[in-house]
């Protein structure tokens, strides 16, 4: 791939790892708290989408084609080693490679959630109820747990990786100003992961 090309087609990668894919992580996992708060609630909103017209293009375009875009490519930087353009300090190569290996067991991860827990038609409860059940395996909880974590830090070292890739933060103090706000990221999307987690082993 050219110069020319490999530039646009990574910042549009960035761009995609962030709009919409990042806001439709945090989305989901806010819709997931709902879900076992208040499982009534959360199938209201979620007959709302399902009702909303046109709303399979919606979720192809947004959500399924920039993931799918994402993962490729992704997987594309993982086997040619990627083109690594900062000179980054010791702990930053350590987060340069966590963010492939995150990656894909993202990947994997989100595979088998959808294929397994995404049911059209299926009630709230069911969800909650088919959720509950794997995790209460030894092999679902691990599961559950490196998997969310590895979404939320994918999202929240890309995010940093944006902030540079699109010139936003240019200079070591506000590289380092991101890197404290992206961590805060990173800890809080977590914190929303793992209470739900916790209500569904209560």
């Amino acid at each position: 791939m050219s110069s020319k090309y490999h530039f646009v087609v990574r910042r549009v990668h960035s761009l995609l790892g962030l709009l919409p894919i990042g806001l439709f992580l945090a989305f989901h996992l806010t819709l997931n708290i709902l879900a076992t708060n208040s499982p009534e609630r959360y199938e209201k909103v979620i007959n709302t989408m399902r009702g909303t017209p046109g709303i399979f293009v919606v979720e192809l375009v947004v959500i399924f084609l920039p993931i799918l875009f994402h993962a490729v490519y992704g997987l594309i930087v993982v086997y040619g080693g990627g083109v690594n353009t900062l000179r980054y300090q010791y702990a930053r190569n350590w987060y340069y490679l966590l963010q492939r290996i995150t990656g894909i067991i993202t990947l994997i991860f989100v595979a088998y959630h959808v294929f397994t827990l995404r049911v059209d038609g299926a009630t709230a409860q069911a969800t909650v109820t088919a959720l509950t059940n794997f995790v209460k395996t030894p092999f679902g909880l691990v599961f559950y747990i490196v998997g969310v974590l590895s979404a939320i830090f994918h999202f929240a070292n890309g995010l940093w990786a944006f902030l540079i890739t699109w010139g936003i933060t240019i200079g070591p103090r506000s590289q380092k100003v991101s890197t404290w706000f992206c961590s805060g990221v990173f800890v809080i999307l977590s914190a929303v992961a793992l209470k739900t987690l916790a209500q569904l082993l209560a």
